[in-house]
């Protein structure tokens, strides 16, 4: 795992590594660092199966898949690889998105709270530095992306489990299975961003405010 730690710190160098990465490390380095750390939750990943169940999705609709696949999904989600590889090395140096890995790893109190923590915190990072890539994307895939993380950040913040298939079960049912999203489906996804902010609000009832692409939350 240790050549995909970043040895340098350099924005652009971190990016052209977050690219780069095969399908194949991808997989390795998720379900290496969860059948590690399974944060106390059900099955051989415990916490991480979502995060698993959702790169498995990236990668079988074709957004991180090789020739013809998205530099933006491929961006994000080798962000959030670099950083648990580097969390998996247990000492040097730390952002505050691997420095969340790492404690999450070591058994905290509350892990299903810090597992999202250190996810959010990632993605967050991912999407400031891979937000050029995304305006290289069809208007529709845009959309798409936006409703994405609007839908995850309220996710994070409801402090939903991670340890069930229900994240399977929403993209199968909701999320295309093909690249890039067919305007035909936005309606829908338009749907499940509304119905998710309805029914996941903040605890004083009102709707969520500073979620999605743009949010500072995680900064």
């Amino acid at each position: 795992m240790s050549r995909l730690v970043p040895d340098i710190e350099r924005e652009e160098e971190l990016l052209k590594r977050a690219v780069s990465i095969s399908p194949r490390q991808r997989r390795e380095v998720m379900e290496a660092f969860f059948a590690d750390h399974p944060g106390r939750g059900e099955g051989p990943h415990g916490l991480g199966r979502a995060i698993l169940d959702f790169q498995a999705w990236q990668l079988s609709s074709g957004r991180v898949a090789g020739p013809g696949d998205s530099a933006w999904w491929r961006c994000v989600n080798g962000f959030m690889v670099l950083d648990v590889a580097a969390a998996m090395e247990h000492s040097g140096p730390a952002s505050p998105a691997v420095q969340a890995w790492r404690d999450f790893a070591a058994d905290s109190a509350a892990p299903q709270s810090a597992l999202w923590e250190a996810h959010q915190r990632s993605l967050h990072r991912a999407l400031r530095a891979c937000a050029a890539l995304l305006e290289a994307e069809c208007s529709a895939e845009q959309e798409f992306a936006a409703i994405v993380i609007d839908v995850v950040d309220r996710t994070a913040l409801a402090d939903s489990p991670t340890d069930s298939p229900g994240l399977a079960r929403l993209t199968e049912r909701f999320y295309p299975r093909e690249y890039p999203v067919a305007p035909a489906a936005l309606p829908a996804l338009r749907l499940l961003q509304e119905s998710t902010a309805d029914r996941l609000r903040g605890p004083d009832g009102a709707i969520l405010q500073d979620v999605g692409i743009t949010s500072t939350r995680w900064a």
